[in-house]
């Protein structure tokens, strides 16, 4: 299995390669700025958070949208990634209301494939000032926080993830089981 990581300069980028790591599976950092052609070997892709806001700085995410719409692969998105899956497929994407930094209760509302066994309340690390305020058409909201509405969301297929919280982030309550639950389903 071939995962890759697009890479927009987060913070806990490192986590994910850890993580992804601990469960025996080897992934490559991808640039944003890599040919939708670099990236068609590719079995599933995550795609990473980081300091930008998808509204604002859409092109510094190179060529990111069209990873998202001309690959037919599962794709999972954490807090940056999880809002640019949501704008580039039609949901909309803004400022929080309230931005969540730290800890934050979740409360998982449906444990679709990507939540299966979590809790249905756990505590994630936070580290956001933009949300998903609308997921696109075809996905439903799996998970929520007092603030954030949208804390995960699944397409229709179980293929397309978005997570807002951290996973990588030891902090977060069961996070590595969010990626388990993800390389389970690159496998089918």
């Amino acid at each position: 299995m071939k995962i890759g990581l697009i890479y927009y300069g987060g913070q806990y980028n490192h986590l994910i390669l850890k993580n992804v790591k601990y469960l025996g599976k080897s992934i490559d950092v991808i640039d944003p700025l890599t040919s939708v052609e670099g990236i068609k070997s590719y079995d599933c892709l995550i795609f990473s958070g980081g300091p930008f806001s998808v509204e604002k700085e859409i092109l510094k995410m190179g060529n990111s949208p069209l990873f998202i719409k001309e690959t037919n692969v599962p794709k999972l998105g954490i807090c940056l990634g999880h809002q640019l899956l949501a704008y580039v497929l039609g949901g909309v994407v803004g400022k929080s209301d309230t931005p969540e930094f730290g800890l934050t209760k979740v409360r998982v509302i449906d444990q679709d494939t990507i939540l299966k066994g979590l809790k249905s309340e756990l505590i994630a690390w936070e580290s956001h000032n933009d949300e998903v305020k609308v997921p696109p058409m075809g996905f439903k909201v799996i998970a929520e926080s007092e603030t954030a509405k949208v804390q995960a969301m699944v397409n229709k297929d179980s293929t397309v993830f978005g997570v807002q919280f951290h996973p990588e982030v030891k902090h977060t309550e069961q996070g590595i089981e969010v990626f388990k639950n993800f390389l389970e389903v690159c496998r089918k």
